[in-house]
């Protein structure tokens, strides 16, 4: 490959790639992390069949959509109500979306295949430029999808091209039954917990108080030896020499303020789950653990 081809390559790799990733920081949270954040394995089952489906369907939607636009578009022409532009856009904004959702599928499904951080995965997208894009996107799909909705209620029958208000309603009744099979998966993703016959109650935050009894360390090298906590779960972001971290019963740390935050909405522990008023375990009991396991 010539140098300057190869550079060319080069620059539109790292184009695509800034346009996928998301920056470091950053205080506008998108609510899909709120969720991969309490639920993970969860919500990257949801993601992935959304994503997958959403993409797969566009696509093939699009397709013969495209063929019948191009045998009939002149005959198409002659109908009361621009339905031709409206299947032309509405598969458009389609293929559009497609990239921004495969993209997602496989990246979820590599880092679920390496047991890397789901949580740090959908950050990266919900804060890059295609995600924000495809958001907009949707806005407008959504919009657009209403406005054909009106124009074939108010359409007639076309004698001419007689098989576009076929394939209007077509394309409907598909969007329609992806929302419903979006409702589904969701269901199925995040049924009930039970608890006899009672819901189980919601996480509740803890009280300042309680808050404020957990110890505050300051970060240092030192502190690596023998841990592997070398960024914050709740921020994401790297620990830093001085960096003000508060300690949970657990033994896991954190930035004060992210885990304060944290802890005001939900009283467990963002890596173990354990719940900060929970008594510590018993080390004799794991002492007889151990040794049950080795006997």
């Amino acid at each position: 490959m010539p140098p300057g081809l190869s550079g060319l390559v080069q620059v539109v790799r790292d184009r695509v790639a800034t346009f996928f990733d998301g920056e470091n920081g950053g205080d506008n949270q998108d609510p899909l992390l709120d969720v991969v954040q309490q639920y993970p394995e969860e919500a990257a089952w949801f993601i992935k069949v959304v994503m997958f489906f959403g993409s797969v369907s566009g696509i093939l939607i699009s397709i013969p959509c495209g063929v019948f636009l191009g045998t009939y578009w002149e005959p198409c022409g002659q109908c009361n109500r621009p339905l031709r532009y409206w299947v032309l856009v509405h598969c458009a904004l389609q293929l559009l979306q497609a990239p921004v959702r495969l993209v997602f599928f496989l990246r979820l499904c590599d880092i679920q295949r390496r047991n890397g951080n789901i949580q740090e995965c959908v950050r990266q997208l919900t804060h890059s430029t295609a995600w924000r894009t495809s958001k907009v996107v949707s806005i407008i799909t959504y919009g657009w999808f209403i406005l054909g909705v009106v124009w074939l209620l108010n359409s007639t029958h076309c004698k001419a091209c007689p098989g576009l208000y076929r394939l209007s309603l077509a394309v409907i009744f598909t969007a329609v039954a992806r929302l419903l099979m979006t409702l589904i998966v969701f269901y199925h993703s995040f049924p009930p917990r039970l608890q006899g016959q009672q819901p189980a109650p919601k996480p509740r935050g803890a009280s300042q108080e309680l808050i404020d009894s957990m110890p505050i360390v300051e970060f240092s090298p030192e502190m690596l030896s023998g841990s592997q906590e070398t960024s914050c779960a709740v921020c994401l972001c790297e620990f830093e020499w001085d960096d003000q971290l508060r300690r949970l019963p657990c033994c896991h740390s954190f930035h004060r303020n992210c885990i304060d935050k944290w802890l005001k909405r939900n009283k467990v522990c963002p890596l173990c789950l354990q719940d900060i008023e929970a008594p510590p375990p018993n080390p004799k009991d794991k002492a007889g653990t151990a040794k049950d396991k080795t006997s």
